[in-house]
């Protein structure tokens, strides 16, 4: 799965490569920007009894680079690279039975998974700016590829510990749209996030995506 996720990296680095040069004759702008966002996360899932106790949330920073694909500059294709930081909340209980990861239900518990993505953003982007003006309207969507790493979980009782039970990488797709410095985003996840080994006590699999709401800034 990684080296078909950096193969992927790479196709699209190519790309923007020689659109690159392609455009470097032309009098077109680019709006490449820093980004920071600060989300709520809600899960979806197909688990009964569960309960998404407490905050989960989601931080995201990093950089796009434009590629425009007209001579006004209001329609291109973003390229960047990223980090973010998930955490999730729920009554989720994390037991380890003979090397195999097993889930189940604990009451109200406010058990914490967290983990952290290298995320590799590539969107259309629609807007109404010009080489002098910064405060506009924009619409940006696209898809997000995400390889995760760093897990962790933390019982509502007890100490941390490393776990390995949310997929190495997965794909979201993702909505911006905003006024000048104040853009609400959106983002889902298009399959599940656990890896398909995790199940329950009861034999059962758990399926949770998760939906992500909140502000993202740009940065000229």
């Amino acid at each position: 799965m990684l080296i078909r996720f950096l193969f992927l990296v790479s196709f699209l680095l190519f790309a923007y490569k020689a659109l690159a040069q392609r455009d470097s004759l032309s009098t077109k702008y680019r709006e490449d920007q820093f980004y920071i966002s600060f989300g709520l996360q809600l899960q979806k899932e197909n688990i009964n009894g569960f309960k998404q106790n407490g905050f989960s949330n989601n931080f995201q920073v990093g950089f796009v680079r434009d590629i425009p694909l007209n001579y006004n500059g209001r329609i291109a294709i973003g390229l960047g690279i990223g980090y973010a930081y998930n955490r999730l909340i729920s009554n989720l209980n994390l037991v380890s039975d003979n090397d195999q990861i097993i889930f189940s239900i604990k009451g109200d518990d406010e058990n914490s998974q967290t983990y952290s993505s290298l995320v590799i953003p590539l969107s259309f982007r629609v807007r109404t700016s010009t080489p002098d003006r910064t405060d506009f309207w924009r619409v940006y969507g696209g898809m997000k590829f995400m390889y995760n790493f760093g897990e962790n979980y933390r019982p509502f009782f007890g100490k941390s510990l490393q776990s390995d039970f949310i997929k190495n990488n997965n794909t979201v797709v993702f909505l911006g749209m905003g006024y000048n410095t104040w853009n609400i985003y959106f983002e889902h996840d298009l399959n599940s996030i656990y890896q398909s080994e995790v199940k329950f006590s009861n034999g059962k699999y758990p399926h949770l995506q998760t939906i992500k709401l909140g502000l993202i800034f740009y940065i000229l």
